[in-house]
């Protein structure tokens, strides 16, 4: 057993009220296992002996004083539950700082039991205890002579001891003694003789307890502070990861006002950067897992089968679709998900000229039955054969129904006829229209197929499938629809009762099915990537270069700048180029990328060499931008997100003043560049669904044609 633990020390003092020496027995907590005693220094010249002193522990004879401190111990303090202490630890956590730092009695936290009650699980010692006199600092740097049961081996321990077999005589005698007086809590003004006795004090001084408050540790520490498990470095004003990539450096003289401002700006946690990271690689993992994967290239990939289609033979069909060298799903897929494009978001001109071309051929269209009647389809009379079939066509045909005393002229329709169908009926005044582009769909009908109709007692062998991004409709089979990955409409006879732009749009029906009002497709396409190798260029930009920025400027600011771009930019992609389908939050990353250029221009007079550090970011820019000349890539969107980003980063991040005049202007330019991104927005809103542009050359400012094919899957002029 330690004899430091059991030892009782003995401190002699004059007696306070019998005059002789009194002698009082120190307290020592057999917890404080392998604390060596403290030494504090020689006050009295080199003649006194050291005064030792446990740390945590005190002795009676510092309450001699007073009778009423020996009865007034200190109270041992209440020990908190685990459940307290883990919500403590997670409040602190999130608030960036850890339970030592918010605690301001618990000096050191340790991983092992404290030396004594009177250290950690105790109040303070009441006032009439002077401890001026003891320090902290007096034996500090003997802490490390000392051996630690807890950390070290016996053998570390011997190692610090001086070996007794190479002392010999005085020596010898003098080393058991200064061991012995570290067992001794001497008073202060204890002196040592020549022959190595002590002397009685002649004063008496009070021994008081030494505050075992301490920022130094005593051993290794057994678990990894929490503080270190999430150590972050404050972001730089001014610098950053970008400015340490380009060697950017503060002035070596800088105005006490401007250090501290930038002492004082604060450091967030990136939280946005986390969430908008982790929705785009969920997003995609989903997408990819769906749609699946279209064929991987630059160029166009062609497929050949044998389909049977509309005259009731198999015939080769060729489905041309575009490649996609991002790992990802193919076009038809990312505008069904909620990818940008314009005529899912307004009422485009070219669209409907288009449908309504089509409306006048489908007037001019009859029903085409074959002799024994095992087949009818809704064609033109040029595609009937003559021959092997008869094109049922009114009036001419004996059995064109009156309308309103008259021959109808428009008709005849495969399996739909206003005369056999019950819901909805065709009475007055709801007569059906001689506009066989107007009827309803026919959800029930009077008779079964022995009408002697032509038309309707025939097995119809074709009815209305929606293919390709433009929505073009044709009168098939299912074979063939699914085969061309369109939209079969089973319960339809002719393409004008079905709204083929709704099933390719796809995410919530529009509601008014002829003019589509998606416009949150804006913001939504920001979550979207065009495959597997397009997210990981997002998700390494945004956690380097936004996490970054949100460092600086906070989560709310940063997502303020973020989304606002990214809608701006795809603004300006719809009007210029409306009939791609583009995903991604490209117009967002180079709002960010613009952050960074406004955080140059805000901290030029701190920089050393900012002209070359401007260069250096306006050659990553101009790189990044090159970028843009590929397909599936958008520099409209990039362009404008980088202008919209200028404006709102002069509005939204944080800034350093150089004085009040510089104050003022800047809190004016924040007002000014709020003004004129709304006014950018406004003008680019009113382009959109107001006067729309119509831009031919603006393709090659997206997309370089370097083959004949390279942008061809920029070619959708919506023709049918």
């Amino acid at each position: 057993m330690n004899p430091r633990q059991l030892l009782p020390a003995v401190c002699c003092m004059e007696g306070v009220y019998s005059g002789r020496p009194r002698v009082c027995v120190q307290v020592v907590d057999p917890l404080a296992r392998g604390r060596a005693f403290r030494v504090a220094e020689e006050v009295d010249g080199p003649s006194v002996p050291p005064t030792p002193l446990t740390p945590g522990a005190a002795s009676l004879c510092s309450f001699s004083s007073s009778r009423s401190a020996l009865n007034r111990m200190p109270r041992r303090r209440k020990r908190e539950s685990v459940a307290v202490m883990s919500i403590k630890a997670a409040a602190a956590l999130m608030k960036g700082r850890t339970l030592g730092e918010n605690a301001a009695a618990r000096s050191r936290r340790r991983s092992f039991m404290p030396p004594s009650f009177f250290e950690e699980d105790t109040e303070d010692f009441p006032d009439e205890l002077d401890t001026s006199f003891f320090t902290r600092d007096g034996f500090l740097e003997e802490l490390s002579s000392y051996a630690d049961d807890v950390f070290e081996t016996p053998s570390e321990a011997d190692l610090k001891q001086p070996d007794e077999s190479a002392l010999t005589g005085g020596a010898l005698e003098r080393n058991k003694l200064e061991r012995t007086h570290l067992m001794l809590p001497l008073e202060r003004g204890w002196r040592k003789a020549k022959d190595g006795s002590l002397v009685q004090p002649k004063v008496r001084l009070k021994q008081e307890v030494v505050s075992a408050s301490s920022h130094r540790q005593r051993g290794q520490r057994i678990a990894v502070p929490v503080k270190k498990l999430f150590a972050r470095e404050k972001r730089p004003y001014g610098l950053g990861m970008v400015g340490r990539l380009t060697n950017r450096t503060y002035r070596k003289r800088l105005d006490s006002f401007v250090r501290r401002q930038i002492e004082d700006m604060d450091d967030h946690r990136p939280f946005f950067t986390y969430w908008i990271t982790f929705v785009h690689l969920l997003i995609t993992i989903l997408a990819v897992s769906i749609y699946g994967i279209a064929p991987i290239g630059f160029t166009q990939h062609e497929t050949v089968d044998s389909v049977l289609r509309n005259k009731g033979v198999y015939e080769n069909v060729k489905f041309v679709q575009q490649q996609n060298f991002w790992v990802g799903p193919s076009s038809e897929a990312l505008i069904h998900l909620g990818a940008k494009f314009s005529p899912c978001m307004r009422q485009d001109e070219e669209i409907q000229k288009l449908i309504q071309e089509a409306k006048a051929i489908e007037r001019e269209s009859g029903c085409c039955v074959r002799n024994d009647r095992s087949g009818c389809l809704q064609t033109l009379q040029e595609e009937c054969s003559s021959t092997l079939a008869v094109w049922v066509k009114w009036p001419h045909h004996p059995s064109a129904p009156s309308l309103d005393g008259k021959p109808r002229h428009h008709g005849s329709v495969c399996h739909q006829d206003p005369r056999i169908c019950q819901e909805p009926a065709s009475v007055s005044p709801h007569e059906w229209s001689d506009d066989i582009t107007q009827w309803p769909i026919c959800t029930k009908y009077n008779s079964g197929n022995h009408t002697n109709l032509p038309h309707i007692d025939c097995s119809i062998t074709g009815r209305p499938c929606c293919i390709g991004t433009k929505g073009r409709c044709e009168i098939t089979s299912r074979e063939y629809c699914d085969f061309m990955h369109g939209y079969f409409h089973e319960e339809a006879t002719l393409c004008s009762q079905v709204a083929c732009m709704d099933d390719v749009c796809g995410l919530l029906p529009f509601l008014n099915p002829a003019i589509p009002d998606q416009f949150s497709r804006l913001w939504l396409s920001l979550f979207l990537h065009a495959g597997v190798l397009h997210c990981l260029v997002s998700v390494l930009f945004q956690m380097t270069v936004l996490r970054d920025l949100e460092k600086l400027a906070g989560w709310l600011r940063i997502s303020i700048i973020y989304m606002l771009s990214g809608i701006t930019g795809n603004l300006a992609s719809a009007i210029f180029l409306p009939y791609r389908a583009e995903v991604g939050p490209a117009g967002s990353q180079f709002g960010i990328l613009a952050c960074l250029f406004v955080e140059l221009f805000q901290s030029w007079q701190i920089l050393e060499r900012p002209w070359r550090a401007f260069l250096k970011l306006s050659a990553i820019s101009v790189f990044f931008f090159s970028f843009g000349l590929l397909p599936w890539i958008d520099n409209f969107a990039h362009i404008c997100g980088f202008v919209s980003g200028f404006f709102l980063s002069f509005a939204f991040l944080p800034y350093i003043s150089f004085g009040r005049s510089d104050m003022y202007r800047k809190r004016v330019q924040i007002c000014g560049f709020l003004l004129v991104f709304l006014g950018l927005l406004s003008t680019l809103a009113v382009l959109f669904y107001v006067y729309p542009v119509k831009c031919e050359w603006c393709e090659y400012l997206t997309c370089v044609p370097v083959t004949d094919k390279f942008c061809e899957k920029y070619d959708l002029n919506a023709h049918l």
